[in-house]
């Protein structure tokens, strides 16, 4: 990406063709070893690993002044583990930047949540929970599903859009009934999305 001055290992993906939206891969760290993730796959032995370092602040407040809409999404990391994502959601809030934050990881502890989602009122929040939030970690190896799942709910009870994100898997097809009836409870948009990440689930999760 010329004229920004970001490192070139942050990959950074925009589409010029919708009003200048912008995918942002905020670091290098997650907590989580998905099996079909990029991240878990360049980490195992004799892999290239994770190249790159953490975004700072000074490089996203140049990229919040040219685009309008930003996605927290990342393929190497998760986007709570940069270290000044709180402030980059304060900056996105105070630059009517629309803001989405895709995450699977549970590795914060409630207090970071809650300051995170009291910075930014209007961004948007993805919870990838793959399956009942019990089970989620055999695909989603490390997370507590269970603790993710009230955090999205702390969300919601903040008023913080939320969604679930249940990627749909052979050990949780048999949980999609009870995760909508689940969702219905507790009035949370369910994203059931299908996908071919099968082979490598680790079965003893």
């Amino acid at each position: 990406m010329h004229g920004i001055n970001t490192p070139r290992e942050i990959k950074v993906m925009i589409d010029l063709h919708k009003n200048k939206n912008l995918n942002l891969e905020t670091g290098i760290s997650c907590t989580l070893q998905c099996p079909d993730c990029a991240r878990t796959i360049r980490q195992k032995p004799g892999g290239p690993g994770i190249p790159g370092k953490n975004l700072n602040l000074n490089q996203f407040s140049k990229l919040a002044r040219f685009f309008k809409e930003i996605h927290f999404c990342g393929g190497w990391s998760d986007p709570i583990f940069n270290p000044d994502f709180i402030s980059m959601l304060k900056i996105c809030q105070t630059q009517n930047v629309d803001a989405y934050v895709h995450t699977a990881a549970s590795h914060k502890p409630k207090k970071w949540y809650e300051e995170a989602f009291d910075a930014n009122k209007n961004a948007v929040w993805r919870f990838g929970i793959d399956g009942l939030p019990e089970e989620s970690h055999t695909y989603r190896v490390n997370q507590d599903g269970v603790k993710l799942f009230k955090m999205m709910l702390l969300a919601a009870s903040k008023e913080i859009k939320v969604e679930w994100q249940y990627l749909i898997f052979e050990y949780n097809k048999k949980s999609i009934e009870k995760a909508k009836k689940l969702a219905k409870t507790y009035n949370l948009p369910l994203l059931l999305i299908d996908t071919p990440r099968n082979s490598k689930i680790n079965k003893n999760a």
